[in-house]
């Protein structure tokens, strides 16, 4: 492993979020920073109203220490990542059988964020039983095909583990994780009004309990690794090539990257990918809980950083305190920037098409939308060809049915450069004649694969409508998810959401 004077650099992460005004107490403060290297803790501070023998909530921590429990599942042979999620659930199946987005959704949707909802369930649902709103909540697309945060997911597998363990999920943990790694006895994770284990946000524990596993989930990662393994990046896309069968195995799976995430991300350490319920950030991955809670990994340095915080209240959220820990390390360790470039690299996404040239269908939707066509070709550029650069551009019609008549969006897109464009904008006072229109708005375009099978394209708004609207298509050649997301003031209301669609191919 690298090496680098870690005490020192967290002292001085420490003095630097004192300056930034970060430990005033109450909202807006750091409450705690830990650090283990190569297992000796190296620091250790609290700031009021916490101490090392008060407890905290956790938040979506929770979520990590649920996929914790479901990798040992796997280990002992109850559980499969392409195991259905319905199959453990039939109680809730209803008269007419369940959907067949979520009847196909996968243990690993689950753990990779990639389910058939729009958000989480039981906020929808007001006395019915969480875990039931999970299978009874209409579902919006296919699972599998795209990123969207859903606490309810966590909430179902925290079920899961109960179902198929007889136990809690710390219940679980605690029969399997080592000894000298455990969270303390006190630790318990808040219930649901049904009895359940909030396994998506409930966890209370010390800010110790979370450097002690940390640390076991390092060393289990770290399992087997050698300085090659470092330089292939395995701690980014993972390795298994077969059946997972250890915990160690589905660990080094989890903390990697799985799903893009780039096109929901409010902020830099938000667009960095995500594994199964364990987030990617520059340089490493961290379990990421509301407020401030995280358990940071650097497994180059074999670092863990715990903080725990209220930095709800602040703007920006938590992206200074990261911000801080991570300029940081980039100044103290030895080649954290060149570790970043090389998982920057590493990630670039080869697409697995040369040429789109398809109309969708759209399901029924609230937006009207109609149809989606979609142009692409990927070429060498010849005006470039001396630098061994590619062409790729494409062009994205959308055709929505309005009162006034049909109306068409043309997004013009290239991989190399922006492009520009307009979008129709009707004014509802003469929504009874297209020919009435009052504006267009322009738009500067951004586009990128960000899995082999997903493009993702950022339109920018100019002028008076500043703004942006977000574009992600799961695409083949027979079927077409959207997700589609717009940051602007009281315009464009129709560009939320998710789409379904398929060809007559």
């Amino acid at each position: 492993m690298l090496t680098f004077d870690a005490k020192e650099c967290i002292s001085t992460i420490w003095d630097k979020i004192n300056k930034a005004g970060l430990l005033t107490g109450g909202s807006g403060s750091v409450h705690s920073l830990l650090a283990d290297q190569n297992g000796c803790r190296i620091f250790e501070e609290y700031a009021y109203p916490y101490s090392k023998d008060k407890m905290h909530r956790m938040f979506s921590i929770t979520k990590s220490f649920t996929s914790l429990a479901i990798g040992f599942l796997i280990e002992e042979g109850k559980l499969k990542l392409d195991d259905r999620i319905v199959t453990f659930f039939p109680e809730y199946k209803p008269e007419g059988g369940f959907h067949p987005y979520l009847e196909n959704m996968t243990i690993k949707d689950m753990l990779c964020m990639q389910t058939c909802h729009t958000s989480t369930t039981y906020q929808f649902h007001g006395n019915l039983n969480w875990v039931e709103s999970f299978f009874v909540t209409p579902p919006s697309h296919r699972s599998g095909k795209v990123f969207k945060y859903d606490t309810s997911s966590a909430h179902t597998l925290a079920a899961l583990v109960k179902k198929l363990s007889g136990m809690g999920v710390l219940e679980y943990l605690r029969t399997r994780i080592p000894a000298e790694y455990l969270f303390s006895k006190d630790a318990y994770i808040i219930k649901d009004p049904f009895g359940d284990e909030i396994g998506g946000s409930g966890l209370m524990c010390y800010s110790e309990d979370l450097l002690k596993v940390g640390r076991f989930v390092m060393n289990e990662v770290l399992k087997g690794a050698d300085s090659k393994e470092d330089k292939n990046l395995a701690f980014c896309l993972g390795k298994r090539d077969g059946e997972i069968s250890t915990f160690s195995d589905y660990i080094k799976e989890a903390v990697s990257f799985k799903t893009p995430n780039e096109q929901t991300g409010q902020v830099t350490d938000e667009r960095q990918g995500y594994g199964y319920q364990f987030w990617r950030l520059r340089g490493g991955f961290c379990m990421y809980g509301m407020g401030g809670q995280y358990v940071l990994f650097y497994p180059q340095y074999d670092l863990v950083i715990v903080t725990t915080a209220d930095l709800q209240n602040i703007k920006g959220g938590t992206q200074p305190l990261l911000d801080i820990i991570h300029d940081t390390l980039l100044y103290y360790a030895y080649s954290f920037g060149n570790y970043e470039k090389d998982i920057y690299n590493a990630l670039i996404v080869k697409p697995e098409f040369e040429e789109i040239n398809n109309t969708y269908k759209i399901h029924d939707n609230r937006s009207g939308f109609e149809t989606i066509s979609l142009e692409y070709k990927h070429e060498k550029d010849q005006n470039f060809a001396e630098a061994g650069h590619d062409s790729a551009k494409g062009l994205l019609s959308i055709r929505q049915k309005t009162e006034a008549g049909s109306l068409d969006y043309i997004i013009p897109f290239d991989l190399e450069k922006e492009s520009e464009g307009k979008l129709p904008l009707i004014d509802p006072k003469t929504m009874n004649s297209l020919s009435e229109t009052t504006s267009e708005v322009p738009f500067v375009s951004k586009a990128k694969w960000i899995s082999k099978d997903t493009l993702y394209i950022e339109l920018g708004l100019v002028g008076e409508e500043v703004g942006s609207i977000h574009i992600t298509m799961n695409i083949s050649d027979t079927n077409l998810t959207v997700q589609m997301k717009k940051v602007v003031e009281a315009r464009f209301e129709d560009f939320a959401g998710f789409l379904e669609g398929e060809t007559n191919n």
